[in-house]
């Protein structure tokens, strides 16, 4: 199921309608689609049968000159294959889609979860099938010939307008093929039928109806997939249900919460071996590194409320070293309460030899669970604490700098800003550099943006490793406010070490013509050659914005010298 369903959701594109209205053309209604899929593999049948359905949700969003957002949800959605009910909370998911504002052509696509990239295509392939902002332009009235595109590959297809006001369109051919891997080489998809009709109004589709077939065949002719597909929607009178989330979300997208993971991808209840000390043995006594990290993973997974019973063991020194490292970096990626709260307690112990609580805290990082307020309280306890040894200082610091990490693993969320919050505000408060520069670190690390305006403070500080660190952490968030700050700060400052930071932060952003120009300048020869080639990076990292980047950094190949510059230029003109 899993080979064909993104087939089965990806095979057409049909039109939705246009969003120039406010935010009180929100609309609801009812979704179905249903698909028959034949897949033959070596004159081997297999067919299943899938259906979605769902109140397929619609509210206009943030909009500017250039773009503007359009919210999407299917709220309640319901599958079944082969009239078998499967649970697929993803498809529930708040989505938008952004869209310019010129041309109607789609820019991107934000989710308000962290979903796996084939569930994100099954959620994109719903909006594809309603997408009519790029038809705006277009008058109708006769028929009309485009080129689009879907997961198979670019075709042609045909609109027109009839005379009670709907839209009739009919995909024609494929005239250009995707290849999904490397593995299978398939012929240009045949369409067999293809009709689809809409009625639209001046805020949505009001009623869509349509059929597909398709057929996909390898090159070889062993592999054959023919899929039917109906698709049917419906807009509501009522009003829009007050549970549905997509209507309580931001206008902004980039401001929607994420949802936590495990609301998404629910996981089986554990199920746990008879004891600790029959979990403590086992472990004991398998080589660990021979396991696949999906059993690991499991095994973990399953005693969770074992876990604690680790730490003695780990004490005694009762695994070896490599055993014990990547026990550790499972246990992290494992990311339960229990897994969370032993890494934390592994930390904390100071009688531990300094490596395995510096793995330890290597390993919170893969945390996409909120850590609990008890667990960030014990570490801030420690983190804050006047009485730290030398060993435990660093040790500190790395743990503010993994705190930033896993606010960045849960960008969004509510936990995340509470998390950065308390970071900025010890950043307000410290007078210590050591920490003022891990506290840096650590919003950095955190890519939120909220607190870049007390991170550009640092610009000005006579501190010049305060300034290269304040540098390295704007980079990390790239936006137009941070690039203010940096692009103001390079035209004043002194050392190389900062220079370089500034410079590597302004090419993570898109630069203006006349801001490569000032980098460039840069690159020349009476700066020193770690800027130089800080500034050679940065121009390089705009070729997808700037025609002509090679041609400005040619020119400084002919009297270069010096081989650590000549191979940054090498690299900027010519690549890898």
């Amino acid at each position: 199921m899993n080979r064909v369903t993104p087939l089965l959701l990806c095979t057409l594109t049909l039109p939705f309608g246009s969003v120039s209205a406010s935010q009180d053309c929100a609309r609801w209604g009812d979704f179905t689609t249903l698909a028959n899929t034949k897949m033959t593999t070596l004159n081997t049948p297999n067919q299943n049968r899938l259906s979605v359905s769902g109140q397929l949700v619609y509210r206009p969003l943030k909009q500017s000159d250039k773009y503007y957002w359009l919210g999407l949800q299917l709220s309640s959605a319901k599958l079944k294959l082969d009239n078998t009910d499967i649970q697929a909370r993803y498809y529930s998911v708040p989505f938008a889609v952004k869209i310019a504002a010129q041309s109607g052509d789609i820019l991107a696509y934000h989710f308000a979860a962290k979903l796996k990239p084939e569930d994100e295509q099954k959620l994109i392939a719903i909006y594809q099938q309603f997408h009519i902002e790029h038809l705006k332009k277009y008058d109708l009235r006769a028929p009309k010939i485009i080129e689009e595109s879907d997961s198979l590959g670019r075709y042609k297809i045909q609109y027109q307008r009839l005379a009670d006001n709907s839209i009739q369109k009919h995909k024609l051919q494929y005239t250009m093929t995707t290849q999904g891997t490397q593995l299978f080489a398939f012929k240009k998809p045949e369409i067999i039928q293809d009709s689809f009709v809409l009625t639209t109004s001046t805020c949505w589709i009001e009623k869509l109806d349509g059929y597909n077939n398709t057929r996909v065949e390898s090159d070889k002719g062993d592999i054959r997939i023919d899929v039917a597909q109906s698709i049917k929607f419906a807009t509501k009178a009522l009003p829009i249900s007050a549970d549905i989330s997509l209507m309580t979300l931001p206008m902004d997208p980039l401001k929607w919460p994420i949802l936590a993971a495990n609301s998404v991808y629910p996981k089986p209840q554990p199920v746990p071996l008879g004891s600790a000390e029959i979990f403590t043995n086992l472990l004991r006594n398998k080589d660990l590194r021979a396991l696949s990290s999906a059993e690991l993973l499991q095994l973990l997974y399953d005693n969770q409320i074992y876990l604690s019973s680790l730490h003695a063991l780990i004490k005694q020194q009762a695994f070896e070293d490599k055993q014990l490292s990547r026990l550790l970096l499972m246990i992290g990626k494992s990311d339960s309460v229990y897994a969370q709260q032993l890494l934390g307690a592994l930390y904390l112990d100071t009688e531990l030899d300094k490596n395995q609580r510096f793995r330890s805290l290597m390993a919170l990082k893969y945390a996409e669970q909120p850590l609990s307020p008890t667990l960030i309280e014990q570490l801030y306890n420690h983190i804050d604490s006047d009485e730290l040894t030398n060993t435990d200082t660093k040790l500190a610091r790395t743990a503010l700098m993994v705190m930033g990490i896993v606010a960045k693993n849960q960008a969004g969320s509510e936990f995340a800003s509470q998390l950065t919050q308390s970071l900025a505000d010890r950043l307000v408060i410290t007078r210590d550099v050591h920490k003022q520069a891990s506290l840096l670190n650590a919003l950095g690390n955190s890519a939120d943006s909220t607190h870049q305006d007390d991170i550009a403070k640092f610009l000005d500080d006579g501190n010049a490793t305060l300034r290269t660190t304040a540098a390295q952490a704007l980079g990390k968030m790239p936006n137009a406010i941070s690039l203010g700050y940096i692009e103001k700060s390079l035209k004043v400052e002194t050392d190389n070490k900062a220079k370089q930071a500034l410079l590597s932060a302004m090419g993570n952003n898109p630069l203006s013509e006349s801001q490569v120009d000032e980098v460039l300048k840069f690159a020349q020869r009476q700066q020193g050659n770690e800027v130089r080639v800080a500034a050679i990076n940065a121009i390089a990292k705009q070729g997808n914005n700037h025609q002509g980047i090679a041609e400005k950094l040619k020119p400084l190949l002919k009297q270069e010298r010096d081989q650590q510059v000549l191979r940054a230029l090498m690299q900027a003109i010519h690549g890898n």
